[in-house]
């Protein structure tokens, strides 16, 4: 007496796909989980895990970029929001603090100005184009090459 295997009727094809369709419901589950965890928490920890993703490469959060800059150090942009108000946004890559700066003017040379102060009446003066440059109380504090 012979026996038949019960798989041998069904082709190898018709075994991957039917395997395949096992696994389709679970496949974009994995992709989101993958992409959320090569995230670096450590850089973005003050920010939720869907925001992390678009901060991470640096833009305008929430608003239109008009210009994009980078440096070694720092992620530089110029943002415009829905009301059309332009405003500097710089992210440090190394640790993710950032800094929004409204009142963007351009000038001849190239270059977009935006001034601020802190709680303590120190003035701030950020200007990107070529470079970006940080003044304090008109004292030259980082500068560096965009790119």
């Amino acid at each position: 007496m012979r026996t038949q295997s019960l798989l041998a009727p069904l082709s190898c094809s018709a075994l991957i796909s039917a395997g395949l369709g096992l696994l389709m419901p679970v496949l974009p589950a994995l992709a989101v989980t993958s992409e959320v965890n090569n995230i670096n928490p450590v850089e973005h920890s003050s920010v939720t895990n869907s925001e992390q993703f678009l901060i991470s490469q640096g833009g305008c959060p929430r608003a239109k970029v008009i210009e994009a800059y980078e440096t070694d150090t720092y992620y530089a942009s110029i943002c415009e929001d829905r009301n059309g108000e332009r405003f500097y946004y710089g992210q440090h890559k190394g640790n993710g603090s950032s800094v929004n700066v409204y009142g963007v003017e351009s000038t001849d040379s190239g270059y977009y100005i935006a001034y601020t102060t802190d709680d303590s009446g120190n003035e701030y003066t950020y200007m990107v184009g070529p470079s970006l440059d940080v003044y304090k109380n008109g004292d030259l504090i980082f500068s560096e090459p965009t790119y």
